[in-house]
């Protein structure tokens, strides 16, 4: 077997991605899942006042959680964080938090029975449920939480996520009917009201615990395993849904996940940078930046094909005698149809002289020459991907951006996203998909960084279908 060395598509590596951790996470406390929210960042710890379930450290004796917030005043520059409100403040956990996209409203986790003079850092007999409230502009001021409709005293609702346009809230619980310690569930909104849970099944939850999740504005999930062939004990997994079914979980490679418990993870609506949490440095929870150093293409479009076909027909023209004369197209490429009214299809772009003819039927010479067409034919001005539509399971695919065609743009390097989280740099690539589904590949091409240190950037995306192999689809057929 040989290996084309050089464009095998490989996992990013550390090298494309910087992180820091963030000033305001302390070594004594956890801060954890942060949310956006107004430009500000939401996140939870256990500083003044952590539990969900069965993950932080019993013995830690630290206070319980609180919701907190804190202002970005500049480029990598944070305020000092403060507590979000004392309307939520209990003597239990409250967080992590969501937002709907106008800030309005907030859904947080939070021990049910807040009634207690003293909350215990875990307390299995105090479930944790979800709460929302709305914020009064007229009063500047947050409404007392009110219960969802499906915290029960039996089982633990939390962490939860909405959705871009509000009608899908995401959740951790270890309700009956799961498939492992804690599953994910959404609940979708259906005039005005929540419709009952549903388990989002099998390719997300597992027989151990997924936590933590977030939407994306995309749809694309995010959200937190200690399954899923996991390198550590918590790792950060996404999925995207292809048509109403959830792909196979997608593992971010590291330095987003290490061998420690990575979890709480966002990322901006253009996918530029995020935050994730992790307990890798020390004893403690902390919140760390990102930035992906491969470049983002975010004014990328779909992929469109160029047409070389022409249907050919001279105006104003009548047919001559047919008994002995009849019209003949030749196309300039070699080849050669008759007829007044024509179709054909030119191999690629190229300059072509075009000749309408009319022929003596009998000897088959040109009697005269009744037109002729200069005829340019050139690529849509484009990025280009060039691979089939339809692969199997487990086949090596053939990338190139060999047709890339766009003028006044020296490309200086190319990028490949297969979207099952894999990517590579060149103008060729290989590629093998292990799981059947529709995926997205982007092409992207940068220009080299002007003396002001800019470049330009532009890309592509077309979808390709992954079906199963050729000898799984026999097996199926036979059953």
């Amino acid at each position: 077997m040989s290996f084309l060395i050089g464009i095998i598509s490989i996992p990013l590596s550390a090298q494309d991605y910087t992180i820091s951790i963030l000033p305001f996470s302390s070594d004594k406390y956890d801060e954890f899942s942060p949310v956006y929210y107004k430009g500000d960042i939401v996140f939870c710890t256990n500083r003044k006042n952590s539990s969900l379930f069965d993950f932080t450290d019993e013995k830690k004796n630290l206070p319980l959680l609180d919701i907190y917030r804190v202002e970005e005043i500049g480029r990598n520059a944070w305020g000092k964080a403060e507590l979000f409100s004392k309307k939520f403040r209990s003597h239990f956990n409250e967080g992590p938090a969501t937002f709907n996209n106008r800030g309005s409203e907030i859904y947080f986790s939070r021990n049910i029975d807040i009634k207690k003079k003293i909350g215990k850092l875990i307390d299995r007999n105090n479930k944790l449920g979800i709460y929302y409230s709305r914020f009064n502009r007229r009063k500047e001021e947050w409404s007392n939480p009110t219960p969802f409709r499906y915290n029960n005293a039996e089982y633990n609702i939390a962490h939860p996520s909405l959705s871009e346009d509000g009608n899908s809230l995401y959740f951790v619980s270890d309700m009956d009917g799961g498939y492992g310690g804690t599953d994910l569930y959404v609940c979708e909104l259906e005039n005005g009201v929540w419709g009952a849970p549903q388990n989002l099944g099998s390719n997300i939850n597992t027989t151990g615990n997924e936590y933590f999740p977030f939407v994306h504005s995309s749809g694309r999930l995010y959200f937190s395993s200690d399954e899923h062939e996991s390198i550590g004990r918590l790792d950060i997994f996404y999925s995207e849904q292809i048509n109403g079914e959830w792909h196979k979980p997608i593992h971010m490679d590291a330095p987003i996940n290490s061998k420690y418990n990575d979890f709480g993870f966002i990322i901006d609506a253009f996918k530029k940078t995020g935050m994730f949490c992790s307990d890798r440095q020390r004893t403690s929870d902390d919140i760390y930046s990102f930035t992906p150093l491969y470049p983002m293409f975010d004014n990328s479009k779909r992929q469109e094909e160029n047409d070389y076909c022409y249907v050919l027909y001279e105006e104003g023209t009548e047919n001559p005698d047919s008994s002995i004369l009849e019209y003949e197209w030749s196309f300039g490429d070699g080849k050669k149809a008759r007829g007044l009214e024509v179709e054909h299809c030119f191999n690629g772009p190229g300059d072509f002289t075009l000749e309408l003819n009319v022929i003596d039927k009998l000897t088959g010479e040109v009697f005269y020459t009744q037109a002729t067409y200069p005829l340019k034919i050139e690529d849509l001005e484009q990025v280009y991907i060039n691979a089939p539509d339809t692969v199997e399971v487990g086949q090596e695919i053939f990338f190139d951006g060999h047709k890339t065609n766009i003028n006044n743009f020296k490309i200086y390097k190319y990028y490949w996203d297969f979207g099952d989280g894999r990517k590579t740099r060149g103008i060729e690539a290989r590629h093998i998909y292990t799981t059947r589904g529709n995926y997205i590949v982007q092409l992207g091409v940068v220009s080299k960084q002007d003396k002001a240190g800019d470049s330009e950037r532009t890309g592509v995306y077309k979808n390709i279908v992954v079906v199963g192999a050729l000898k799984e689809r026999n097996r199926r057929g036979n059953n």
